[in-house]
């Protein structure tokens, strides 16, 4: 039999682990990988590579690296977003680490662009700069260019008086109260330009407006990141809404001309945004999907429809996510509700009636209640075999882990938070509260598959600076962060690959080294199963890998 190619290295396979719970087992390896037409059919555990007799490759890849592993898959990675972002002034902290810093790069970028053109900028950290920007700052460094700069946490934004303007506003004293959101006033009543969650939608929808063309410049930007990071398979959390997270609709048609004209290569799951659904004549009055019943799991290998995607509460670093005690020195504040009970309920039975699978963004232990409730009351109503999910599930108190493992339903956290934003949340809840905060462990240990992810570009998207958080859970001052949800390397690999292609239903093509499955994997330059701890995320990414096809060689 003639096949395509015989990959040969020190492969990784996960084949073999238990799909929940404790892992205490390395994972299977083997010598090589027999792939044709961009999949597994043969893998070898033999050095002579003997065991794959009978199969004649059109060519023979020794791969560079140590150790090779499963595609790494992220979970919930906003593609549009972060190829928008890399496009953006970078507002990171340390490189930008004061107010006078991050005035300072705004102002640059305004003297290099033509007046009324947007400017943009990424990954401010008002935790890092002593407090947030305001409108009247950037209009001193920017006065004729409407301005945005998105907050590190993607739920906040601060625009300057220009943006304002442009987006229906002169006197920014008209500028509204809005319902699952928060406009910062001064003690005169006038916005300071701070805008949270909802309340920030009319200036980034009037900010976002793209061509075609720089969308998918965009989306190339992005998918080059990803694959330098060994990410093969990528999940697009919100997609199709037309301008606020994103380009301009039709999203979709951005992304199957993204794929064929080779700017976006790791393989896409995309979640439409809960509001483009709408009642459709199915079998029964109610239910919610899209037209011709399109609905989660309608696509192919290369871009699938995912499942609905709701918000249902704010940022934790942000201190908007919706918690049933206030935050430490804001007795008043116990976050926002974007989508009220009641509501969510009757969202969440309407799309899981039309098939959907449902994931909701959820992070305070208020709002994972009511997501739960939600659930529970579907599967009641209507019970069914379906992957329910709760993106970050941040604050999660013991009886929400249990309730979430009976219930079915997967959680979604990302490791990388520990580092990125553990100090900030000491501060905002105290340690006894961050205990139960970004856990892990205790999932795995309720028999949970968890996915691995990092909610990029909140923070960078290398998966192995996320196993690396998994594994120490040290904050980025050093600061121990709920040690006691550490997990072992071969776990968090595990999530990481196996994990995030159980949380979308593709573990049957996605996830291990087997025969059958998709040929998509990464090499690394060192042992990641056999470094320090400490030096995980020191570890890099030599070569990536899908379908057999070799897209990345650093």
């Amino acid at each position: 039999m003639t096949i395509d190619t015989v990959f040969k290295g020190n492969f990784w396979t996960g084949a073999g682990l238990p799909a929940g719970g404790r892992i205490t087992t390395p994972g299977k390896y083997a010598t090589g990988l027999a792939v044709d037409n961009g999949r597994i059919v043969g893998v070898s555990t033999r050095d002579d590579l003997a065991d794959l007799d009978g199969l004649n490759p059109r060519e023979v890849v020794n791969v560079k690296g140590s150790v090779i592993v499963p595609g790494f898959h992220d979970a919930h990675h906003h593609t549009m977003g972060t190829g928008e972002q890399l496009s953006s002034i970078d507002l990171h902290w340390p490189g930008v680490s004061t107010l006078d810093d991050l005035c300072r790069a705004v102002g640059e970028r305004a003297r290099k662009t033509p007046d009324g053109q947007w400017i943009h900028g990424a990954y401010y950290d008002q935790n890092h700069l002593g407090g947030h920007p305001t409108a009247e700052m950037l209009d001193t460094v920017s006065p004729d260019n409407p301005v945005i700069l998105v907050h590190v946490s993607n739920h906040m934004i601060v625009a300057n008086t220009k943006a304002f303007e442009a987006a229906g506003y002169p006197d920014r004293n008209d500028y509204p109260d809005f319902e699952g959101g928060r406009v910062v006033r001064g003690s005169d009543g006038r916005p300071e330009g701070l805008l949270q969650e909802k309340a920030g939608e009319p200036i980034q929808l009037a900010g976002s407006k793209v061509t075609k063309e720089e969308a998918i410049a965009n989306l190339k930007l992005a998918s080059d990141q990803a694959i330098s990071f060994g990410l093969t398979s990528l999940v697009e959390p919100i997609v199709l809404l037309g301008g606020v997270f994103g380009a301009n609709s039709p999203v979709m048609d951005i992304y199957l001309d993204a794929i064929a004209q080779g700017a976006l290569q790791p393989r896409m799951t995309v979640m439409p945004f809960y509001p483009v659904l709408h009642e459709l004549e199915l079998d029964a009055d109610g239910m919610r999907t899209l037209d011709l019943g399109i609905r989660t799991g309608f696509g192919d290998d290369r871009l699938r429809v995912g499942p609905v995607k709701i918000l249902a509460d704010g940022s934790l670093i942000g201190r908007s996510a919706a918690v049933n005690e206030p935050y430490c020195g804001e007795p008043d504040n116990r976050g926002v509700m974007r989508v009220e009970p009641d509501e969510l309920s009757d969202l969440i039975l309407s799309y899981h009636r039309a098939g959907w699978a449902v994931a909701t963004h959820a992070i305070g232990d208020r709002a994972i209640d009511h997501v739960l409730d939600a659930y529970e009351n579907a599967q009641k109503l209507f019970p069914r075999n379906v992957r329910h999910r709760i993106e970050h599930f941040a604050i999660a108190t013991d009886e929400q882990v249990k309730r979430c493992a009976d219930l079915g339903v997967i959680p979604c956290p990302q490791g990388i938070f520990v580092s990125q934003f553990g100090d900030g949340v000491l501060e905002a809840l105290g340690e006894e509260r961050a205990a139960g905060t970004y856990r892990m462990r205790s999932f795995l240990d309720a028999g949970m598959v968890v996915p691995g992810s990092t909610d990029c570009p909140s923070n960078t998207p290398n998966p192995l600076k996320s196993i690396h958080d998994l594994v120490n859970r040290r904050t980025s001052s050093g600061k121990p962060f709920g040690l006691a949800e550490r997990v072992s390397v071969t776990e968090a690999v595990h999530s990481y690959t196996y994990g995030s292609a159980y949380s979308i239903s593709q573990e049957d093509v996605l996830g291990t080294l087997e025969v059958g499955k998709l040929a998509d994997f990464a090499a690394l330059d060192a042992d990641l199963f056999s470094v320090p701890d400490e030096e995980i995320e020191n570890v890099h990414v030599t070569t990536t890998v899908i379908g057999g096809k070799t897209i990345y060689s650093a």
